[in-house]
């Protein structure tokens, strides 16, 4: 379990430094200064994102995909790339504590 937290945060990590890379030097945001997530995601892969939506809504809820997905699509994705890191890196330490062997 430890080493998959620390994989998804390395792989989280690299995602968000290239997700800043591609606001610095990629083509200007549509929409303001940095890129949302559903932009970058959009760009690299439209497909996926298409496929996302129809087996969200389809399978899980039509609910859940349009206020809370999209509003998360609609933010910087450095920003939630960062905040996802943050986490991933922090839920080992603040678990610790409590799972220690005795």
């Amino acid at each position: 379990m430890r080493l998959t937290l620390i994989f998804l945060c390395v792989a989280c990590a690299l995602a968000t430094i290239a997700a800043g890379a591609y606001d610095l030097f990629g083509p200007p945001a549509s929409d303001g200064l940095l890129h949302t997530g559903g932009e970058l995601w959009f760009t690299l892969s439209p497909d996926t994102l298409n496929l996302m939506q129809a087996v969200t809504q389809r399978y899980v809820s039509p609910a859940l995909w349009d206020p809370a997905i999209v509003a998360v699509l609609k933010l910087p994705a450095v920003a939630v790339l960062g905040l996802l890191t943050a986490l991933l890196a922090v839920y080992p330490l603040v678990r610790a504590p409590n799972s220690r062997p005795s």
